[in-house]
């Protein structure tokens, strides 16, 4: 049986190195892997580079899109990012039932002061709404294509680790990280999708 879950690792490409050793602590019966080997750059360039690094990153979600719609019910899309406090992690979904499941599963494991959940919302909403719990973050904006957080099948869970430091992180940002991505993968619930 082919796993229901995917995770996409070295969209940007300086994050490849971590994603590589979080992808080596799953069980890969469980969670599927793509590797992305030539991902852009994690910095958005000066305003006259804008146009093509944002149409590479847009047809690297596009391309993606096409290779696991059909074949998964869960994408999670990893990313790293930096914060002294790390490790921590925010998980940005546009389905508040997910964002719901995922919220019980981290006050179920203890985790809900290092994971936080973010609802995607539209780029053009002016109100962000609440995500899984009253008071919790509001919504966040993405540069991912709407097709993709907001296209069904498979459900888009983008997934930022922050590191304390720069780089590929050390084996306890590695361990946390896949914590983290076995309580989303975790909320598929009783074999029905996500």
């Amino acid at each position: 049986m082919a796993a229901a879950t995917v995770l996409v690792i070295g969209i940007h490409r300086e994050e490849l190195a971590f994603g590589d050793h979080v992808a080596a602590l799953l069980e890969p019966a469980e969670i599927d892997v793509l590797r992305i080997p030539q991902g852009v750059p994690q910095t958005r360039p000066a305003a006259g580079r804008q146009f093509h690094y944002d149409t590479r990153h847009r047809e690297l979600y596009l391309q993606l899109q096409q290779q696991v719609k059909g074949r998964y019910r869960l994408l999670i899309d990893l990313h790293s990012g930096l914060d002294e406090g790390g490790p921590t992690a925010d998980v940005f979904c546009h389905q508040e039932d997910v964002l719901g499941r995922l919220g019980t599963r981290l006050r179920e494991a203890d985790g809900a002061n290092h994971v936080r959940p973010l609802r995607i919302i539209a780029r053009d909403e002016s109100e962000p709404r609440a995500g899984w719990q009253e008071g919790a973050a509001v919504g966040a904006y993405t540069w991912i294509p709407r097709s993709i957080w907001e296209g069904g099948m498979p459900v888009y869970v983008g997934l930022e680790i922050y590191l304390r430091d720069p780089g590929a992180g050390g084996r306890g940002d590695w361990q946390f990280a896949r914590e983290v991505i076995e309580l989303i993968h975790g909320c598929e619930g009783a074999g029905r999708p996500i």
